[in-house]
């Protein structure tokens, strides 16, 4: 394809109903002076919920062409339905700069990362920004399995259902054999009449190549894709590089190819190794966890509030060494993220020990903080109600670095989000019994 030719859509791309935005997630820029006299400026994201139209993919036969037509129901209605919330994704420059070029060199990205580091999240979030509520009909996603084969996300043929129709046919030929025959009967029979393509439907790669333009390529996501047998990659080589697979004679002897290369993001958690040629085919990527501050960024886009209005300043100890270079306070939030990062090196530590954990534990954690502080009537452990009361009743005036450490250091709550072992689990009960000794 010719340099001219390629059409680079930016990454992410600006709410088109929020001005000075620069993603689609943002729902208010919030401008703020800093004690320089600087104006500083932060976007407000939130999940997105979008109302999806209810659309069938059909075929175009003046064009030639495949596209998503929104259906409509008996009255004339168009047809919609709720789609399921989006978290905002928060890329850094790396992964901006790696959906440029994937878009430049027309290459299939691969993504390898800790569980949890939202390998996953960046295709379904690049889609929402490119397309809002229509992402559904420009992003499709494989979930590849144990058990999947190449073919799966190719297309499907119901053989089944071609053999009940033949044998259907056959009985009607065989009928009006016996009333005299007719050439219509030996056509059924010989199956002659029979369109193959009603038997075809198309897998998750397919609908990609299908849809695919210059002006709204698609995006497809194979995910995991290190669950499959050692053959899996190997066998998407051609579909790969070109573009386009065969559906044999036997079937409906159709040709797919894509009219522009969709972005194709495949992901994998390393559980084993893939074959060179493969390799050779893409770009890559690893997601490394992130640093505390992104970490904030990613807590206030998924965890909406828990900042702003559920998160306490902490009150440090005096040290006596060198106080005017130490801070005097840190948010209750900026300490938990200190006490995930020790876990963290716990973990790495103990050769016991082999899940490590990432930013979708931390996330489910602060989450069960933030219910039991908004529903402290809902708590039942009579420790877990205790600390709660204590940090509501301390919230404005600041926590003492006492009473934070107590609800965060040796995980007294929440702790079945996180650990996710024997070994961490005892490491903790270990902890808690020095604790009371001490």
């Amino acid at each position: 394809m010719p340099n001219n030719e390629i059409k680079i859509r930016p990454y992410p791309t600006p709410n088109p109903d929020v001005q000075g935005s620069t993603s689609r997630f943002t729902t208010e820029v919030i401008r703020n002076v800093d004690t320089a006299g600087n104006v500083v400026t932060r976007e407000k994201m939130i999940s997105a919920n979008p109302l999806l139209p209810v659309c069938e993919l059909e075929p175009d036969k003046t064009t030639a062409t495949w596209n998503y037509v929104q259906q409509k129901n008996s009255a004339g209605d168009l047809l919609f339905t709720q789609g399921r919330p989006i978290p905002p994704y928060l890329p850094s420059p790396e992964i901006k700069e790696l959906v440029r070029l994937a878009q430049i060199l027309r290459r299939p990205v691969l993504i390898k990362g800790e569980p949890g580091s939202g390998k996953t999240q960046l295709a379904r979030s690049l889609a929402y920004e490119w397309y809002g509520a229509e992402y559904k009909n420009h992003f499709f996603e494989w979930q590849v399995k144990s058990t999947s084969k190449a073919v799966d996300g190719l297309y499907h043929f119901d053989h089944i259902g071609r053999l009940r129709d033949a044998q259907i046919e056959k009985g009607e030929s065989e009928r009006e054999r016996e009333r005299g025959g007719t050439e219509t009967g030996k056509e059924r029979e010989s199956g002659r009449g029979t369109d193959l393509r009603k038997y075809r439907s198309f897998g998750p790669m397919g609908k990609a190549f299908l849809t695919s333009t210059a002006e709204n390529p698609s995006i497809l996501l194979i995910d995991e894709i290190d669950k499959a047998d050692i053959d899996f990659p190997n066998d998407l080589l051609l579909e790969l590089d070109e573009g386009r697979f065969t559906i044999p004679a036997s079937e409906t002897g159709e040709v797919i190819e894509a009219r522009y290369p969709p972005v194709i993001f495949i992901t994998s958690n390393d559980e084993r190794e893939l074959p060179e040629a493969f390799l050779r085919r893409c770009l890559f990527m690893y997601i490394r966890f992130p640093e505390d501050q992104q970490l904030v960024e990613i807590i206030r886009a998924h965890i909406p509030g828990l900042l702003e209005n559920q998160s306490a300043l902490v009150n440090l100890v005096s040290t006596g060494i060198n106080d005017e270079a130490q801070p005097k306070t840190i948010s209750f939030v900026e300490m938990a993220i200190k006490q995930f990062n020790l876990l963290r090196e716990e973990i790495k530590n103990d050769p016991a020990d082999n899940k490590r954990v990432s930013t979708s534990e931390l996330l489910d954690w602060l989450r069960a903080y933030q219910y039991d502080i908004e529903n402290p009537d809902m708590i039942q452990s009579p420790d877990t109600r205790q600390w709660i009361s204590e940090f509501k009743k301390n919230q404005q005036n600041g926590l003492s670095e006492t009473l934070a450490a107590s609800g965060l250091q040796h995980l007294p709550f929440y702790f079945q989000a996180l650990l996710k072992t024997y070994a961490a689990v005892n490491r903790r009960e270990q902890s808690l019994k020095s604790a009371k000794t001490t």
